[in-house]
């Protein structure tokens, strides 16, 4: 790498923290990896309580907090204006756009990590101005920048199949290898008060495309077969929680269904360590950071053979048709009477992450802002 420090502008105003799931994580841990004697200075540029919620990157880089609020539209402008005179101000070589779009107005040269076609490969999984924003937004700003920067090769063949985005101007940087986890002296009764069966876990919003629904289907199989079992699903509020709790008391397997809610990281650390099985039935995901996640702490994997979870998950789980819920019923009770099925596929996945931490995403990032800056 070259011995000239290399000044990038981060921007970050597209995350509330706590509330933009996999793409904060993502963010967050590729931003962290990057070395500390890299020749890169980065200038972050947040929301308020950013620098609360990250300590550890609000310690080793300038943060620059934006008085923008909640409102899309508002967040948008000051993209378009503030960001863009605080970028000149401070002289930066790039500006680097992690949430998908970059502004009309702005300096260049621009990066920008696009870390799914979702919006334009199932539009009405989104409200009408999202929808709408994106399908102007999204192409527009592959154009403009100078590079992408997307999660898996899944994706990156959306890019150029979609937007006729050529592939050299694409680089597929993964989102690194966290073998971090915290240790809870919570008991799972404090966590879980009325869990009292065998559970499998789905760490995941209520959104449509993650399918809570297949699982609900197959629990009630299951039940119905004498499978003593029960699902815990972890995650904020999302907009289908009434629909699947309604969902599974028309199925009678309402006291197996168990929405906790936002939980600490300790305590999700200890379900993964306590599940018969981490399941993840999305239809659609860039990566999946989860399932790695799961495979970090031993958990056993099945996963939805959809998106880039088969890239993602390779050898090191067990992929299921996202729309059969007998399959997943077969698959998750396979596990939960057979311990020995269990350990192979936890070793599975620890040969999974093995080589998941192989890749240095932190110096490919800093390798590709020298090539930007030229």
């Amino acid at each position: 790498m070259t011995d000239q420090t290399i000044c990038v502008g981060v921007n970050l105003l597209w995350l509330r923290s706590g509330r933009v799931g996999g793409s904060e994580d993502y963010a967050v841990r590729l931003l962290s990896a990057i070395p500390p004697d890299a020749p890169v200075r980065l200038t972050l540029f947040t929301l308020r309580g950013f620098a609360k919620s990250h300590p550890s990157l609000a310690q080793r880089h300038e943060v620059v907090t934006s008085r923008a609020g909640k409102l899309r539209p508002l967040r948008v402008l000051i993209e378009n204006t503030w960001l863009a005179t605080q970028c000149r101000r401070r002289g930066l070589d790039m500006v680097h756009h992690f949430g998908g779009t970059v502004p009309i107005v702005g300096v260049k040269p621009a990066v920008v990590t696009v870390h799914d076609l979702q919006p334009l490969d199932h539009p009405k999984r989104f409200g009408l101005v999202k929808r709408l924003y994106l399908r102007v937004m999204l192409p527009w700003s592959v154009r403009r920048a100078e590079t992408i920067v997307t999660v898996s090769e899944f994706c990156r063949s959306r890019l150029v199949e979609r937007l006729k985005v050529d592939p050299q101007r694409i680089a597929v940087v993964p989102a690194p290898v966290d073998d971090s986890s915290t240790a809870s002296d919570m008991p799972l009764a404090a966590a879980v008060p009325d869990l009292d069966r065998p559970f499998v876990l789905y760490p995941a919003l209520t959104y449509s495309h993650k399918n809570h629904e297949i699982l609900l289907r197959a629990l009630a199989q299951l039940a119905a077969d004498g499978v003593d079992l029960a699902l815990v699903v972890s995650g904020g509020p999302g907009p289908l929680d009434a629909k699947l709790d309604h969902l599974a008391a028309k199925l009678s397997v309402g006291d197996r269904w168990h929405r906790l809610g936002r939980i600490p990281r300790a305590v999700l650390d200890g379900l993964y360590r306590q599940a018969v099985a981490m399941v993840f039935p999305s239809k659609y995901e860039g990566y999946g950071l989860p399932v790695v996640e799961a495979m970090v702490r031993g958990c056993p994997v099945v996963a939805a053979d959809a998106g880039a979870l088969s890239e993602v998950v390779g050898s090191g789980g067990r992929l299921v048709d996202p729309d059969d819920p007998e399959l997943w019923a077969r698959a998750i009770g396979e596990l939960v009477g057979d311990p020995d099925a269990r350990r192979r596929l936890s070793e599975a996945g620890a040969s999974r992450v093995g080589e998941l931490a192989e890749l240095d995403p932190g110096t490919e990032l800093c390798g590709l802002y020298e090539k930007v800056a030229g």
